[in-house]
């Protein structure tokens, strides 16, 4: 009875922790977008039509302007696997995004509860860095702001991180950081970079500090980076493979720390209860009690509290990023990608100062109970972020145009915001794609030519277009052309070195070609016919799905096979 009550209890805290923040968008039956959840979307649109169909391709026909783009050879997509079950199940557009973020949700609040229970070993403390992170300011954004859900997803895997890095310190094995690591390098590569960069940051000063504890360390280290890039090898070597082999235009590169806020401004935005990329009203008043209690923490809690403090200080515009704005750390785009882990390291101060304050020593001088403390903080949570998410939804209904018309095109602009319903939901898939992050992995040469590619044209060896009407097909691109005169004929579709391409023409298997604008050619005789364009897996691509499916397989099932034997 006890296990099923508090299995119920730890249900209910995780709904509520995951519906607060979109349950009223979800009333509207609208969704609030721009241009970050549009291509995320045309990803999740993509892989959905081609399990529809029955052929898988990392190529894109259906969305991305249906111009063969390889974004899913280049953004890791195995999480989005429960958003693509849902839309594939759920036929209401709008239902099934909200549904998408809930499970999402409930993903977070799980994850984060066992890391943070195993660490903590106290339900109540559990319970409240769980809802506390998964409700911070700057994921609630990272959700109802700008839907980016590579970063969204990938937050919910830094408490795992977190309990893999402790077992590896206190000796209990590396496996736990082997699978948080590949959960995010499988989510969002960005959010792999800088966790990889901190932990190596933190690996080092502990190294000066006690240099035989961590080389007593390194064998567990050598094992979780091993068995991590076997596990990642389905991605990483495709991944490698087309970057050497073409030209890719990668995410632009510029560091625009003049957008993140400063130091003092992440704590004034949480106060003033905004929901945008910031802390959240909790964390303030909490930090803020904290000083007042300074004398009853624990040295754990204040270096907590301090590596917290110091990520939120390099997450701002006060720190001196015009430092490095021109070297490897350009590729982070925007300082504000740390506030997650700063946000993690304060969770983690704040429910350790909770228990350094309700301790037996300290409960005799201040009447504080464990339990009060907790839901009381719980309460202030879950209220301010309802009101913040209310208040930015009245922004958003006097800001964001009302799309209605159910033809035609939606306006893409750099930073598009717009609210679509079930009727309009669908034309953000595929219609005039031409905003930010359309272009990204596209072939430099292609790129260059990208108004003609985009527009569908088929152009003659002169490069002048010919009569020509695209066929869109899940399972692949089909052209009805006139060709005026025997020759060979330049088809909006990329090519990628590396890529296995089938074409046909009246159905007859003949030889694409690279042609002058970085997409494919071929020779076609005088008159009327139909080419179709579809891809496959190279071979040494399913090599290396097979390997990191085995490997995951084994390194997972091996200790279990050990300790029996």
């Amino acid at each position: 009875m006890h296990i099923k009550r508090t299995w119920l209890i730890n249900l209910t805290m995780a709904l509520l922790v995951a519906g607060i923040p979109i349950f009223e968008l979800w009333h509207s039956q609208t969704v609030y977008s721009g241009s970050d959840l549009q291509f995320h979307l045309n990803r999740i649109h993509e892989i959905v039509n081609q399990l529809q169909s029955g052929h898988v391709s990392l190529i894109s026909y259906s969305s991305f302007n249906s111009v063969g783009s390889g974004v899913e050879y280049f953004y890791p997509s195995l999480t989005l696997t429960p958003a693509v079950l849902i839309f594939l199940v759920i036929k209401n557009s709008v239902t099934a995004y909200y549904v998408t973020l809930l499970v999402y949700g409930l993903i977070t609040f799980a994850v984060a509860q066992f890391a943070f229970n195993s660490v903590l070993k106290d339900k109540w403390l559990s319970t409240l860095s769980s809802t506390m992170f998964s409700l911070s300011a700057y994921r609630v954004f990272s959700i109802i702001g700008v839907s980016a859900f590579g970063e969204f997803l990938a937050i919910a895997w830094m408490p795992l991180v977190f309990l893999g890095y402790c077992r590896v310190i206190q000796k209990r094995g590396w496996r736990t950081l082997w699978i948080a690591m590949t959960l995010m390098a499988y989510t969002h590569l960005l959010s792999l970079f800088l966790t990889v960069l901190l932990l190596t940051v933190v690996t080092f000063v502990r190294l000066l500090l006690n240099y035989k504890s961590v080389i007593g360390e390194l064998l567990d280290y050598i094992k979780a980076v091993a068995s991590f890039s076997l596990s990642f090898l389905a991605f990483l070597g495709p991944f490698l493979i087309l970057t050497s082999g073409n030209q890719i235009i990668s995410p632009e590169s510029v560091l625009h720390y003049q957008w993140a806020k400063s130091f003092a401004g992440y704590y004034v935005s949480s106060m003033q209860l905004l929901s945008a990329r910031t802390l959240g009203f909790v964390f303030v008043v909490t930090l803020i009690g904290m000083f007042t209690l300074w004398g009853y923490l624990s040295k754990k809690t204040r270096l907590y509290f301090w590596i917290g403090t110091f990520l939120v200080f390099i997450s701002s515009s006060d720190f001196p990023w015009h430092l490095v704005e021109h070297s490897v750390m350009s590729i982070l785009q925007f300082p504000y990608r740390i506030l997650p882990f700063a946000i993690l390291f304060l969770t983690l101060a704040i429910v350790s100062g909770v228990n350094d304050i309700t301790s037996d020593s300290v409960i005799k001088e201040r009447r504080y109970t464990k339990s009060r403390v907790v839901i009381v903080l719980i309460m202030i949570t879950m209220i301010t972020t309802i009101v913040s998410v209310h208040k930015y939804k009245k922004s958003m209904d006097d800001t964001f145009k009302v799309e209605k018309v159910q033809t035609g095109h939606l306006n893409y602009t750099p930073f598009a915001s717009y609210r679509v319903n079930q009727l309009t939901f669908d034309k953000q898939y595929n219609n005039s794609f031409n905003t930010y992050g359309a272009f990204d992995y596209w072939t430099a040469l292609a790129l260059k030519n990208k108004s003609t590619i985009i527009s569908h044209k088929v152009l003659d060896s002169t490069g002048k277009p010919i009569f020509s009407k695209t066929i869109l097909k899940k399972s692949g691109i089909g052209y009805d052309v006139i060709n005026p005169t025997g020759q060979q004929l330049d088809l909006p579709f990329l090519k990628y070195n590396g890529v296995s391409y089938t074409v046909t023409v009246d159905d007859t298997p003949v030889e694409s070609l690279l042609s002058k604008r970085g997409t494919l050619a071929v020779s076609v005789t005088k008159g009327h016919h139909v080419i179709r364009v579809s891809t496959k897996a190279d071979k040494k691509f399913q090599v290396m799905l097979l390997v990191s499916i085995m490997a995951t397989l084994v390194i997972l099932v091996f200790p279990y096979i050990y300790r029996r034997s």
